[in-house]
């Protein structure tokens, strides 16, 4: 029975998710023929909006299939995963079991999330499994609509990253965790019910701090992304507080900037323009961390045009160590992350979360990363 007075969930989700139970129940029998959709708003009492939403959901999730001139089925590969003798008990429900990983990643041509792919891929070709990649590109609508289409396809689990700030009250997100899906984010957020699997930020941002204290003269400058990135809040947290550990006046000798930007394909020219536009000489930096390698060497990019020289005039770390650090023409002192462990990591804890249920994976799991120095610092 679906509960209308549900107001923290809109009314064509409830209806979605109840015409899909009542599928799975065989309720519109074997053949699975779905009443139309004037039937189905007498049949839950709602408005002819609602129902075509419910239905669109159900279509994109390939829950449904139109037969011309016959009406709308149950897909019958939808069904069959429900008849197949292939099943196990997860979390107290029959789960059909397919040998299918669901993997999201936000851009599978950048550095750093190509890396943790191939210890995916790698991982699954060892287990044989299947594992099935989308890319999200960054839209939360778009990211939704790829989890549900990932949900549909009955995958056994998922591997996920999001740019979203929060997952709290994320209702697609609420839905992994109450079907009991296993799923593990790779990297850390707010509020997350969820398993993470992700680098030390807090450690990274610490060590970048040291390197710093220890060979850099004069002021120190901090480039981090927008509020609420748990990531980049982690490292400017574990910058700040190394900086207090050694008594340093943070408001006299420690200049925070906080950006917004885009994506790993502008990352570049974004530290570009940043370079160009921060005052170095002005605030008498020495040494600045940037939270990510591409806006780093974009930003050094911007010192040797202003002929600011690295490491004398300023001493430059980045965070990553893609393999273009080596490339740069002042080589980059950067944070390792380690992307392959931290994928191998991951998969590890997902096989586990099917086996064993949420109860017994870490509800964090963080690899330390490490200091690599070369010419820039």
């Amino acid at each position: 029975m679906v509960d209308l007075n549900n107001t923290d969930e809109h009314l064509y989700d409830l209806v979605a998710r109840d015409l899909k139970k009542k599928i799975r129940e065989y309720y519109f029998g074997q053949e699975g023929k779905i009443p139309n959709y004037l039937q189905l708003t007498e049949m839950y009492d709602v408005s002819m909006s609602t129902i075509k939403k419910a239905m669109k959901i159900l279509n994109e999730e390939h829950v449904l299939v139109s037969r011309v001139g016959k009406g709308t089925f149950a897909n019958k590969a939808f069904l069959e995963g429900n008849l197949n003798g292939d099943s196990i008990k997860k979390n107290g429900s029959e789960h059909h079991k397919t040998g299918k990983v669901g993997l999201m990643i936000r851009d599978i041509d950048g550095p750093y999330f190509s890396g943790i792919y191939k210890a995916l891929a790698d991982k699954a070709d060892t287990l044989h499994q299947q594992l099935m990649l989308t890319v999200s590109r960054d839209f939360h609508q778009q990211e939704d609509s790829l989890l549900r289409m990932m949900m549909a396809h009955e995958v056994d689990g998922m591997l996920l990253t999001t740019r979203r700030k929060s997952i709290f009250g994320s209702r697609i997100y609420d839905l992994l965790y109450e079907q009991h899906i296993p799923t593990v984010l790779l990297h850390d957020v707010y509020d997350a019910k969820l398993p993470i699997v992700d680098v030390n930020n807090y450690l990274g941002g610490s060590l970048a701090a040291e390197h710093l204290l220890k060979h850099a003269k004069g002021n120190l400058s901090v480039i981090v992304g927008e509020h609420g990135f748990r990531a980049d809040d982690l490292r400017l947290e574990g910058f700040l507080d190394t900086l207090k550990q050694h008594d340093i006046d943070i408001e006299d000798r420690c200049h925070v900037f906080r950006y917004s930007f885009g994506t790993e394909n502008t990352a570049f020219d974004e530290g570009y323009k940043l370079g160009m536009s921060l005052a170095v000489k002005n605030l008498v930096i020495g040494g600045i961390f940037l939270f990510n390698d591409l806006i780093a060497m974009g930003f050094q990019k911007a010192m040797l045009e202003r002929e600011i020289s690295m490491p004398d005039d300023i001493r430059v770390i980045g965070f990553d160590n893609i393999e273009r650090c080596t490339e740069a023409r002042i080589p980059l002192t950067t944070i390792e992350v380690p992307r392959y462990e931290i994928g191998i990591k991951a998969y590890e804890i997902l096989r586990n979360f099917m086996r064993d249920g949420h109860t017994k994976v870490p509800p964090r799991t963080l690899i330390d990363p490490k200091l690599i120095v070369r010419e820039s610092a």
